[in-house]
């Protein structure tokens, strides 16, 4: 008898709640109303969860007056366990139907996935991202070019000065590392062959890439005899240097170790105003005093033209030569990421995005979209619906920007196809840099020179958050952990910003 009432009360403030958003419709009687249920995959809290029994509610609502309505709900059935229902604090809620982010009105939404007025619609909450928080700035000497947060130790941002700055995950700076020529311009992290630490790849003005090794605590691993050697007031530690590109070096892209029919072998790649890509074995390379001795040298052997181009092509030998050269973009490379490591996905400004294969070379398939704008960053998420053992299959998304301010998500699957392409437009001023979350498959992080950072949800079209993170352009995003990421631009600002969860009642840190 008790349940029974418990059923019939709930029931009755169910109908509470569809009578009170109703009247606060516009009152018209052609009002649509909209039967719906709602349901949530992401919160196991029964305090959280609603009766997934149906109920009628207005057309016009957009997400926050469903938020009041699954909070009216929450407290109602709150309010039915005989606890206090001032108690139960309002939550913020997202809404997906058939996976679409809810960003108009139900109606509007219904519409646009052809759904009749006799449907019931089945609405998934869940708590709403909160806006980003900035936790801390830090100003270098000049601008900040690229950053990358792969590693959950430190991560590490290039500048124009010509450094590679370390920083923790409190956002303090922990290392600087010397050795580039010129403006450092792109940069990326690796795991060690053996040992802990990282690896920091950095690619520069000066044509070259050079390999840094930091140890577990983010500082640079010492050699026996450096101190003595290291130059005076310059900071140069020792590292690896890679020669190869004719101009400057744009993107850098590591892979795990792929393994050959002999040995295992970790790559690398660049990609370079030159138009080339090159791919380098990361455990080779010239080391960086013994490549200045070289250079030494060559100034001091100029005069002889034949003994310069001996030493030209002995010196590239040494310097950890490439191990392939991938040649059929027409104009600067802007960006690589290895799909896996036998897959390799380049975009440039001649407006195409090549696959490659790693293993023999050659280009697997080139796309050029009907738009005009080249292309300027592009970043790759690995599919979950589709599984490929062998790396020969395509089975990611790809995320590239461009020059007309659009980001646009891709399935390769889909070809040259309109219908494979997503448009994600927000953005003032061309695309600089993309980064897909570690922990939600479907946020995306974007920056351009508008200087702003826009959460997405690919889900639907309309950035989650906007942030002005930079006073004019913003050349770099990249995510540090699932919950933080940094940015940098020409202020010569270094910053980083947490994205807040929505602590649910009972949730544990």
């Amino acid at each position: 008898k008790s349940a029974t009432q418990k059923n019939e009360r709930t029931n009755a403030q169910r109908k509470k709640v569809t009578r009170m958003m109703t009247s606060s419709s516009s009152g018209l009687e052609n009002e649509v109303q909209i039967t719906a249920t709602f349901v949530t995959k992401t919160i196991t809290n029964p305090k959280f969860i609603v009766s997934p029994s149906p109920i009628t509610v207005p057309g016009k609502l957009t997400r926050y007056g469903l938020s009041e309505v699954v909070n009216h709900l929450l407290s109602l059935s709150a309010a039915s366990e005989e606890e206090n229902e001032n108690e139960t604090k309002s939550i913020p809620f997202d809404f997906y139907i058939d996976n679409c982010l809810l960003r108009t009105s139900l109606a509007k939404m219904a519409k646009k996935l052809s759904k009749s007025a006799e449907q019931t619609l089945v609405i998934e909450y869940v708590p709403a991202q909160m806006p980003p928080e900035e936790q801390k700035a830090d100003a270098k000497r000049d601008w900040i070019s690229s950053v990358c947060g792969s590693w959950s130790k430190a991560m590490v941002a290039g500048c124009y000065d010509g450094a590679v700055y370390a920083h923790d995950s409190k956002g303090v700076e922990i290392e600087r590392l010397m050795g580039h020529e010129g403006s450092v311009t792109c940069v990326t992290l690796a795991p060690p062959r053996e040992g802990s630490g990282c690896l920091v790849i950095a690619g520069g003005m000066d044509c070259t890439a050079r390999v840094f090794r930091l140890d577990e605590n983010g500082r640079r691993r010492k050699s026996d005899d450096e101190d003595e050697k290291t130059r005076s007031g310059g900071g140069v530690i020792r590292h690896k240097v890679f020669r190869g590109h004719d101009m400057q070096v744009n993107c850098v892209a590591t892979t795990t170790t792929r393994l050959d029919d002999e040995n295992s072998v970790r790559l690398f790649c660049t990609g370079s105003d030159d138009s080339t890509v090159k791919l380098w074995n990361l455990d080779g390379g010239m080391d960086s005093y013994a490549d200045e001795e070289e250079g030494k040298e060559e100034v001091e052997g100029n005069n002889n033209n034949k003994r310069k181009l001996d030493e030209d092509k002995t010196r590239n030998e040494q310097s950890g030569s490439a191990m392939l050269t991938l040649e059929g973009h027409t104009e600067r490379v802007t960006g690589c990421v290895f799909e896996n490591p036998r897959s390799l996905w380049t975009c440039s400004w001649d407006r195409s995005i090549r696959n490659w294969d790693v293993e023999t070379g050659e280009m697997r398939e080139s796309f050029v979209g009907t738009d005009v704008s080249a292309r300027t960053c592009l970043a790759v998420r690995k599919r979950t619906d589709d599984l490929d053992i062998t790396g020969t299959e395509t089975m990611c998304v790809i995320a590239h920007g461009g020059t007309d301010n659009i980001v646009r998500i891709w399935d390769p699957r889909e070809g040259n196809a309109s219908e494979g392409t997503t448009l994600l437009r927000g953005h003032q001023m061309f695309i600089s840099s993309l980064s897909w979350s570690p922990s939600n498959e479907h946020h995306l992080l974007s920056c351009a020179f508008d200087g702003e950072v826009k959460l997405w949800d690919t889900r639907g079209n309309v950035p989650v958050h906007s942030v002005k993170a930079h006073e004019d352009k913003c050349f770099a995003v990249d995510f540090f952990g699932p919950d933080t990421f940094c940015t940098g631009g020409n202020d010569g600002k270094l910053k980083f910003y947490t994205l807040p969860k929505y602590k649910m009642d009972d949730e544990e840190d």
